[in-house]
């Protein structure tokens, strides 16, 4: 997460938009958001082009507060000062994006750059105006930047922004978006805002922190020297350390303490969760059953697809030799 001092609230205006929308405050990022959008941007090291792409989310009525759960790329050719845009593959991918997830709207974009440029005006005029776009709330940027001045790999710093348009046009540039050429204002100011990176399941949180512990190589492979066997004495340590801070808070609270409603729900609960356990942990026969069971479902279906694509195949290629001796048979 990227700490700095956020000195006042933006008020931020997409198009057309009454004085009572403000910009966010507060960006929350899933982890598993992240690594994709991660995935994506070290795209750019491979061709040296910019690499672009929408976010997902949630935002609550107020528009005080952004949730990004998911994001997808989005192809552009970048030529000088001008860039293109493929608007129809973004909006193909959020339509579709769309049926699974109803409630989820376009938040903005991602990239990954060392400065902010003209460039960077364009593509946040194109996800602040439209439809399957951010707008009518003010766009976010989000960038990541992984690349130091020398192009080594660095530990990645997110920055989120909202970009504001200031004042009368300086200048207007010409960008292609899909098919069409449009004339914009590539005016804008960017306005850091405060993000945090969250975790949405126990799984995801232990994942995203194994990542994070990981080396990072210059040549943009992660280091892999930390064994299961070590990682699993890590989460001991951690348990252990966890325990002994419960066992010394009770011991420190007195008799009076100890009587007080919150303090016997909180023992309970922690007591609870240390003596508890699945029952189907007690039953080693069963829980063998159970995951033979699941390996000859996966079997059986892996085993059905390979059958129908096979299927499929030899279909086309009857229908292919049918087609060509029809042919054969009219010359």
């Amino acid at each position: 997460m990227s700490s700095f001092m956020h000195l006042v609230r933006p008020n931020v205006l997409a198009p057309a938009v009454s004085s009572q929308n403000t910009g966010p405050i507060s960006v929350k990022i899933h982890s598993s958001a992240l690594l994709t959008m991660l995935e994506i941007v070290s795209k750019q090291v491979l061709n040296n082009k910019r690499v672009l792409g929408s976010l997902l989310g949630y935002r609550n009525e107020d528009g005080l507060l952004i949730e990004i759960r998911d994001a997808f790329m989005v192809p552009i050719n970048e030529n000088g000062d001008s860039i293109t845009i493929d608007e129809p593959i973004h909006k193909s991918i959020y339509q579709l994006y769309k049926k699974s997830h109803p409630k989820e709207m376009v938040l903005g974009w991602f990239g990954s750059s060392n400065k902010i440029d003209d460039n960077t005006s364009l593509i946040h005029d194109f996800y602040s105006k439209g439809v399957d776009r951010a707008y009518p709330h003010p766009a976010i940027y989000l960038n990541i930047e992984y690349l130091n001045e020398q192009g080594q790999i660095i530990s990645p710093k997110i920055m989120t922004y909202i970009g504001a348009n200031i004042g009368q046009r300086s200048g207007t540039t010409n960008v292609s978006i899909g098919w069409k050429t449009t004339t914009i204002n590539n005016s804008y100011i960017f306005t850091p805002v405060p993000n945090e990176i969250i975790n949405n399941t126990i799984s995801e949180k232990i994942a995203f922190n194994k990542f994070t512990k990981q080396n990072i190589t210059n040549n943009t492979s992660v280091s892999s020297e930390v064994s299961n066997l070590s990682h699993l004495e890590e989460q001991l340590n951690n348990l252990q350390e966890n325990i002994k801070i419960m066992i010394k808070f009770i011991e420190s609270t007195n008799e009076q303490d100890r009587s007080k409603d919150e303090n016997i729900d909180l023992i309970r609960q922690l007591s609870n969760s240390i003596l508890n356990k699945p029952q189907l942990l007690t039953n080693p026969e069963n829980l063998t059953k159970l995951f033979n069971d699941h390996n000859q479902d996966v079997i059986m279906i892996e085993y059905l697809t390979k059958a129908i694509k096979d299927q499929i195949e030899l279909s086309s290629r009857l229908t292919a030799a049918a087609e060509a001796g029809k042919d054969t048979r009219q010359m």
